[in-house]
């Protein structure tokens, strides 16, 4: 190719065979001649370096490979750049597309008004949902900075946009998730002279169980994204950037990413200062709900693993880094407490070897002194986890008579872990019989809590959470779950659950039944109190023959759609006992 690049259309590849023909296709048709196409096959074990490659041969004056490991998208289109010989850098996915006249429209706007980067707007296809919607950018063609940063849309994207070259030559994607938000609109105040086409060009198809879709530990990145955004953008726009920093936060903690919001909250807290002072906000009370959760006190997120004579387990700290990857682990064994910092009774049973509830003692004891959440090695976690810091304390039900002492957590310095520390110093028969936690903890609650000793969900004092068995527990197939035992092996797709608490299961799906079947028994004689689907006949008029009969069918399915969609219904499909392993 003997005429210069104009533009470098730089495509990352990883595990798209079914789309990527699709995309490279949209690009091979661009009307713009001087260009050329990038392909950087990110260690994809699918059939996309081979359909990379059928390309190359078949376009070699326009079509570029490179196969590399994989590293991820952000570090996939660094490499791209690296290659790159146009003087704009475009950048398309592999399972979108886009418009035959988009770099020619965008590549003549830049050089018209001398930009630094161009972009255009966005057709957001819904592929499970068969609609389409296109969002525009901005409502003029001639961009306010100010203004945009604000108020404007597609801010985040690195699709919709054309950079000139020399702009990545000081910049480069970051090796995480959500590259896009830590970077793009960080340029956008570096680099001013952006031009606007005001057309659809880039088709973006959104799909369920993608990686920006699914729910997954390293969902925390964006965090450090949003802290990227801020800390790197022109600070004469800081309070635009916090702004636009502001609605994405909304949008992800009441819709989006509704889990991570202690994380969201936490990122509140570290810019309040910002968030509190914003004019921008001050102005827009929908968003500025979002500061109603700096008043919230939540568990601090560090998770508390005391391990006494015993390493802690591979498969265990493989877990906690795979499904809560920030998230700071206090991993305390024998070195980390001295013998004379032990109150007496607990120094006596460090020597008569009772190492467990030497192991409670001390993980209460940094529970108090850090906050966090509490996990003995035994226990598998899951990213619902996250969703208990949103309690100042908490702590499950095992089975109907014991509370779990596999996972439990408290902010920094409660008053019930402090006075749960203080039991350990009196000279009491419990303490002399080392009394172990889940009975202590239990007693403590019940006496000055009230607890209801019955497996149920219980808020105390309206402040102390107690959980289900299967949220802290055991995995019962309802969604629910934050972490289960995990002490004895269980065979693939079966899960471990004692029999008590599957007895308690069965009774309270028994409860389920009997209420089920007295609403379908309910005569259609005394309407139902419920507001009804339509109005009820006015007093002295005769209702229509068939009110009371679809009023009665109304209230039926109401308790159906409850039981069918209960906890009790969804285990009975099925659940194993493994009573054997427990009875070991």
């Amino acid at each position: 190719m003997n005429q210069p690049i104009k533009v470098s259309i730089i495509i990352p590849v990883y595990q798209v065979e079914n789309y990527l023909e699709r995309a490279v296709d949209s690009a091979i048709a661009q009307t713009l001649p001087e260009k050329e196409i990038i392909l950087v096959d990110d260690g994809s074990d699918d059939a996309s370096p081979q359909i990379c490659d059928r390309y190359a041969q078949e376009y070699p004056d326009l079509i570029h490979v490179i196969h590399k490991e994989n590293e991820g998208l952000g570090l996939a289109r660094n490499t791209g750049v690296r290659a790159a010989r146009g003087e704009f850098i475009a950048f398309l996915d592999s399972d979108d597309t886009v418009e035959p006249e988009m770099y020619e429209e965008l590549y003549q706007k830049a050089v018209e008004q001398d930009d630094d980067i161009v972009m255009c707007d966005v057709k957001i296809i819904y592929v499970d949902e068969n609609r389409t919607s296109t969002v525009s950018s901005y409502p003029r063609e001639q961009i306010d900075l100010s203004d945009y940063i604000a108020n404007g849309n597609n801010i985040t994207y690195s699709v919709n946009k054309l950079f000139r070259r020399t702009i990545w030559e000081e910049n480069q994607y970051e090796k995480m998730l959500f590259e896009d938000i830590s970077l793009i609109p960080s340029l956008i105040t570096r680099y001013p002279r952006i031009g606007y086409v005001p057309k659809p060009f880039y088709n973006y198809y959104r799909r369920a169980n993608t990686i920006s879709t699914s729910l997954v530990g390293n969902m925390v990145d964006i965090i450090q994204a949003f802290r990227n955004f801020i800390e790197t953008s022109d600070q004469d726009y800081r309070e635009e950037v916090i702004y636009c920093v502001a609605k994405q936060l909304y949008w992800n903690m009441m819709q989006s990413r509704v889990l991570f919001r202690a994380d969201f909250i936490d990122l509140l807290k570290e810019y309040q200062k910002d968030f509190l002072l914003n004019p921008y906000l001050a102005k827009d009370g929908k968003t500025r709900s979002i500061l109603d959760f700096l008043r919230e006190e939540i568990i601090p997120d560090k998770i508390i693993c005391v391990h006494f004579g015993r390493p802690l387990p591979t498969e265990f700290l493989e877990e906690i880094q795979e499904t809560l990857p920030k998230t700071k682990l206090i991993d305390a064994d024998e070195r980390y407490f001295a013998q004379e910092q032990l109150p007496e009774n607990v120094h006596q049973a460090w020597d008569a070897g009772y190492v467990s509830y030497v192991e409670e003692y001390c993980a209460l004891k940094i529970l108090c002194a850090e906050g966090g959440i509490v996990l003995t090695p035994d226990m598998h976690v899951q990213l619902n986890l996250k969703k208990l810091r949103l309690n100042r304390i908490f702590f499950g039900f095992e089975n109907e008579e014991e509370l779990t002492t596999g996972c439990f957590g408290a902010v920094k310095g409660h008053y019930v872990i402090q006075a749960l520390l203080s039991t350990y110093e009196m000279d009491t028969i419990f303490n002399k019989a080392f009394l172990p936690l889940k009975d202590r903890l239990r007693d403590f609650l019940v006496l000055h809590f009230h607890l209801k000793v019955n497996g149920r969900k219980q808020l105390l004092k309206k402040e102390i959470q107690v959980y289900l068995p299967s949220v802290l527990a055991y995995d019962m197939k309802d969604g629910e779950n934050c972490c289960k035992i995990g002490a004895y092996p269980v065979p693939d797709g079966y899960e471990l659950i004692s029999g008590p608490v599957l007895k308690m299961w069965s009774d309270r799906l028994l409860e389920n039944w009997n209420l089920y079947k007295q609403e379908l028994n309910r005569k259609p004689s005394v309407p139902a109190k419920a507001a009804p689907a339509k109005p009820a006949p006015a007093p002295g008029k005769v209702p229509p023959p068939d009110w009371y009969q679809k009023e009665l069918d109304r209230r039926i399915q109401e308790v159906v759609d409850t039981y069918e969609h209960s906890t009790s219904w969804r285990i009975t499909k099925p659940i194993r006992a493994i009573g054997n392993f427990l009875g070991r």
